[in-house]
């Protein structure tokens, strides 16, 4: 089966992983999501390090796509992730779907609910984590949709 959905994956320094997500996702989608984001988040291991994951325009996912994301979520709290951000356009829907993904995984990390872009980077300021300026913004949102 061919893969649905859509995903971007870029490295911000060294703390700050950020992901766009778009679409339905189906299994092989999730497959290639947690091969890419586990990549560059294992480039991170060694410290504490922030993932933001902006779902506003994720159009949800069957069950066969939870247990990837599963063991990404599981690499990623074994790795040191210290928070996770996430920006959400149906907070209870998309919080809901988070919690699957996080069964039985050893939490150590903080989650955040976001609404925005404004919200996300007031929080990552107050984190004491360096701010993406607006170019780093314009390759994240190439079509301005951030």
């Amino acid at each position: 089966m061919r893969e649905h959905g859509e995903f971007s994956v870029h490295l911000i320094g060294q703390r700050l992983l950020w992901v766009v997500v778009h679409g339905a996702i189906n299994r092989e989608c999730a497959e290639a999501y947690r091969d890419q984001v586990g990549a560059a988040a294992a480039q991170l291991q060694g410290s504490p390090w922030i993932r933001v994951t902006d779902i506003r325009h994720w159009q949800l996912c069957g069950p066969e796509a939870i247990p990837p994301l599963n063991q990404l979520m599981m690499q990623c709290e074994a790795g040191g992730l210290a928070h996770s951000i996430n920006i959400v356009a149906m907070e209870n829907l998309q919080a809901h779907l988070l919690n699957l993904m996080m069964a039985g995984v050893d939490r150590h990390s903080e989650r955040h609910l976001t609404r925005d872009l404004g919200q996300t980077l007031k929080l990552l300021a107050d984190l004491g984590e360096t701010v993406p300026g607006p170019g780093q913004l314009a390759l994240i949102y190439p079509h301005g949709d951030g």
